[in-house]
C-alpha cells in the first residue's frame, strides 16, 4: 500500500497520487500512515522523539493540516509518562497564548496509545537557524533576535502567570514561522503547580530537562520555579548571539558542574559587536542564584527592549523560519524596534527634561507595559543600569501589586484562532492603568568626577518622590523591588568592569576562509539495505570509509561513535539517548592535505582550516557533510579490526548485562598512545557497565 504525503490518500500501486499528482511512498512498517485519526488522514511522519512520533494530518474535505503526536507503545505502559504526555495538552490549554503551539484535541487510539492533535507549523526550529548562521558565518541580527526573544518571554510570562514552568526551553523547542513569529513547543515536562502548594516548583531530586540549558538548581536536582526558564532563555540568547553555548564539556557530570559552579564567559569576547548592555542582560539571566536573575519574564523583556532599542537598522533584519534571515516577511515589519517597545520613541527636544516614562497594565504581556526611552547619550554605565534595573523590576512589581490588591488574576493573551473560554468561565476583569510614572534622570554627557554618584542619587530621589504618593502596600512592594534593582546594578557594574578589556573590538576577518570549490559537498548517501532500527555496524563502517575516500582521496579516519548497539552487532538508532531523542552512528575524517595552513600566513595568526568532515546516520537518513569548526589536529586511527559483535563478546565475558544496548566509541585520546574502544551501557550517572578495549583484545 502507498500513501500521498500531501493529502494522506492511499492507493495500492506506486506512482502519483490520483487526487493531487504528488509522488506516493510505500507505507512500510508504519501502520498509522494512511489511516484516519480523529477527522484527519495521517499523511507522513514528521519526526521521532524519545516518547513517540509526530505525524502530519490532513482533513480530507477542507485540506487543513495538523500535527498529530502519538505516544509510543513502550511509554504507554508507564503511567508517569502518560501523565506527562497529557500534561502538555493541559498546560497549553490553560495558557492559551498566540506564541505557544495550539492543542486542538486529545484522545486515545483503539490500541490504547494516547495522542494529541496540534496546529501544523511551517518554518524551522530555532536550533536549525542558529546552526545555519554558524555554518554560513552570518551572525544573527541582534534586533531580530531581541524581537523573537521578547515574544517568547511574553509566552513564558503567560505560562508563569498560570503557575506553569516549562523546564525544557531550548532552541529545538522554539519554532520560527516564515513570518518570523516564534511558537514555543513541548510542554511535556512542564510543571503545573498545585494550587495549594504556593508556587510553581517541582520536587527535589528530579533531573528533567536538556543538560546544556539546565539552570543550576535543575542541574543540582533542587526545587525549581519560573526563574529556571529565565536561565534557559539566557543560555539561548548567549547561543543565538555568539553561535556557541556558554558551557560545554566532555561528560554530563562536568557539564552540570559548570552550570552550578563556573561563571558564564563574556559573550562580547566571542562576538565583538555585542553591546555591553546586551551582554550584561545575558549574564544577569545566567546568574547562579535564582534571586539574582530577573524577577520574572516581564522584567527581562523590558530590560531586553531597553538594551536593544537603539540598535542600527541593519540589526533589525527579521529572523524567519526558512533557515535564513535575509528576506523581509510581510506584515509591515520595519527595520526598527516596534513602536510599543521600551525606549523606541524619538529623543526629546533640548528644552525638555530628559525623562523616561513607565506605564503599567494588568496583563503579563511584556509589550503591554509602555516604556519609552530617549536616544542614548554617553552616560554613566552604573547609572544606566540602576535606572534600567529599577524600571524592569519596579515595572513588574507595580503590575503584580495592582493585580493582587484587587484580588484578580492577570489577563491572558488568547490567539485569534483559539477557542474562547468555556461558557462557565468568568471573563477576567481589566485593571485600570495607574497614572504613576517613574522618571530616572539622565546624567550629563561627559560626567565630571562624582557624577556617577550624583546620577545614582537622582534616580533614587525620583523613585522616593513617586513611592511617597503610593498606598502603603504598594509602597512596600516598590521599595523591595528598588532594593533588588540596586543589587542587580551593582552586580552588573562589577561584571562590566571584569569584562572590560576582554573583548569589544570586532573579530578580525578570517585570513584563511574555507575553500569553496574543492571541499566536501554536503549530500545524502544511500547505504545498502538501510534500516535505522537495525544498522549493521561493521558494514556501515566499511561503507562510510569507502564513501569518504571517494569524496576526499586522502581521507583519514579519526573517530567512530555509535549508540544503541545490541549483542548481535546491529544498532537501533531510533532509541533515545541522553543528548537527543534518537541515536546515531558517526565516522569522522580529516584530510591531511587540507590541514596545512597557507604558507603565506604569518606565524601566530589564527587560521580556520576546512579539513574535517563526517559521515553520519540517524533515523532521518545518512549524509556526508563538512564541519564548520574543523579539528585538524585530531589523531588519525586505523580502520578497526574489531567488530561490534566481537566487542560485545568481550563485554559479556566481563559481566556486562546481556539484555542491554551499548554505546561504542573508537578513537585515540590524549592520555594513551593507541586507538581504543570505549564500551558503555547507560549514560551519565546511569552507566551500569563500562570498559575499554583495543584491537589486540579481539580474538
Amino acid at each position: 500500500m502507498f500513501v500521498c504525503s500531501e493529502c494522506g490518500a492511499t492507493q495500492p500501486v506506486d506512482g502519483h497520487c490520483h487526487a493531487d499528482g504528488t509522488r506516493v511512498s510505500a507505507i512500510g512498517e508504519d501502520v498509522l500512515l494512511g489511516t484516519t485519526i480523529g477527522a484527519y488522514r495521517v499523511a507522513r511522519l514528521l519526526g521521532i522523539g524519545g516518547m513517540g512520533r509526530v505525524y502530519k494530518g490532513v482533513h480530507p474535505t477542507i485540506g487543513s493540516r495538523v500535527a498529530i503526536k502519538v505516544l509510543s507503545r513502550e511509554c504507554t505502559d508507564r503511567r508517569d509518562l502518560v501523565d506527562r504526555f497529557f500534561a502538555e495538552a493541559k498546560a497549553v490549554n490553560l495558557i492559551r497564548h498566540e506564541s505557544i503551539v495550539n492543542v486542538l484535541d486529545l484522545a486515545v487510539l483503539p490500541d490504547g496509545r494516547p495522542y494529541i492533535i496540534m496546529e501544523y507549523l511551517d518554518g524551522a526550529p530555532l536550533s536549525s537557524i542558529v546552526e545555519h548562521s554558524v555554518q554560513t558565518r552570518q551572525p544573527l541580527p541582534l534586533g531580530g533576535l531581541a524581537r523573537l526573544a521578547v515574544e517568547v518571554l511574553d509566552a513564558l510570562g503567560a505560562a508563569h502567570a498560570k503557575g506553569i514552568v516549562h523546564r525544557d526551553l531550548k532552541p529545538d523547542n522554539i519554532f520560527v514561522t516564515p513570518s518570523g513569529r516564534p511558537k514555543v513547543l513541548d510542554f511535556g515536562i512542564a510543571k503545573l503547580s498545585d494550587p495549594g502548594s504556593g508556587g510553581g516548583s517541582t520536587r527535589t531530586g528530579s533531573l528533567l530537562g536538556t543538560p546544556h540549558y539546565m539552570s543550576p538548581e535543575q542541574a543540582a536536582g533542587r526545587v525549581v520555579d519560573h526563574r529556571a526558564d529565565i536561565y534557559a532563555i539566557g543560555v539561548i540568547l548567549f547561543e543565538c548571539a555568539t553561535g556557541q553555548k556558554p558551557f560545554v564539556a566532555e561528560s554530563l557530570f562536568d557539564l552540570l558542574r559548570k552550570h552550578v559552579e563556573e561563571p558564564a564567559p563574556s559573550p562580547r569576547s566571542i562576538r565583538g559587536d555585542l553591546d555591553a548592555n546586551m551582554e550584561q542582560l545575558i549574564l544577569c539571566a545566567l546568574a547562579k542564584a535564582p534571586d539574582q536573575r530577573f524577577a520574572n519574564a516581564q522584567a527581562m523583556s523590558l530590560a531586553l527592549q531597553h538594551a536593544t532599542a537603539q540598535l542600527p537598522p541593519d540589526q533589525w533584519t527579521p529572523i524567519v523560519g526558512s533557515g535564513t534571515h535575509r528576506a523581509v516577511p510581510s506584515g509591515g515589519w520595519q527595520p526598527t524596534p516596534p513602536s510599543t517597545w521600551a525606549g523606541s520613541r524619538a529623543a526629546p527636544r533640548p528644552s525638555e527634561r530628559p525623562l523616561e516614562r513607565i506605564g503599567h497594565q494588568s496583563t503579563v504581556s511584556a509589550s503591554s507595559g509602555q516604556v519609552h526611552k530617549q536616544a542614548p547619550a554617553k552616560r554613566s554605565r552604573k547609572a544606566l543600569w540602576i535606572a534600567l534595573a529599577a524600571v524592569a523590576l519596579v515595572g513588574g512589581g507595580l503590575t503584580v501589586a495592582v493585580v493582587n490588591r484587587n484580588g484578580e488574576r492577570p489577563d491572558t493573551t488568547i490567539a485569534a484562532d483559539q477557542p474562547p473560554p468555556p461558557a462557565g468561565d468568568k471573563p477576567e476583569p481589566k485593571v485600570a492603568e495607574p497614572a504613576t510614572t517613574v522618571e530616572p534622570v539622565k546624567p550629563p554627557v561627559k560626567p565630571a568626577p562624582g557624577a556617577e554618584d550624583e546620577a545614582e542619587s537622582a534616580v533614587a530621589s525620583d523613585l522616593t518622590k513617586v513611592t511617597k504618593a503610593l498606598p502603603p502596600d504598594l509602597k512596600k512592594q516598590v521599595d523591595d523591588a528598588t532594593s533588588a534593582a540596586k543589587q542587580l546594578a551593582r552586580t552588573a557594574n562589577i561584571t562590566a568592569k571584569a569584562a572590560k578589556g576582554g573583548g569589544g573590538d570586532p573579530l578580525p576577518p578570517d585570513p584563511s576562509p574555507p575553500p569553496s570549490g574543492d571541499w566536501v559537498e554536503d549530500r545524502s548517501l544511500t547505504p545498502p539495505s538501510w534500516n535505522p532500527k537495525r544498522v549493521d555496524v561493521a558494514a556501515f563502517v566499511k561503507f562510510a570509509i569507502a564513501e569518504a575516500r571517494k569524496a576526499v582521496p586522502d581521507a583519514q579516519l579519526t573517530r567512530i561513535g555509535v549508540t544503541g548497539v545490541t549483542p548481535d552487532g546491529f544498532a537501533n538508532l531510533e532509541l533515545p539517548t541522553l543528548a537527543s531523542q534518537h541515536g546515531d552512528i558517526e565516522l569522522r575524517f580529516i584530510s591531511p592535505s587540507h590541514s596545512k595552513p597557507d604558507p603565506k600566513t604569518p606565524v601566530g595568526v589564527p587560521v580556520e582550516l576546512a579539513c574535517e568532515f563526517r559521515v553520519e546516520g540517524d533515523p532521518s537518513g545518512v549524509q556526508i557533510r563538512a564541519t564548520f569548526k574543523s579539528r585538524c589536529k585530531e589523531r588519525i586511527v586505523p580502520p578497526p579490526r574489531c567488530t561490534a559483535v566481537a566487542l560485545w563478546r568481550l563485554a559479556l565475558a566481563n559481566k556486562a548485562p546481556s539484555n542491554a544496548v551499548a554505546n561504542i566509541s573508537y578513537y585515540q585520546g590524549s592520555m594513551h598512545g593507541k586507538a581504543r574502544f570505549f564500551f558503555d551501557v547507560g549514560f551519565g550517572h546511569d552507566v551500569v557497565f563500562n570498559s575499554v578495549f583495543t584491537d589486540a583484545d579481539c580474538p
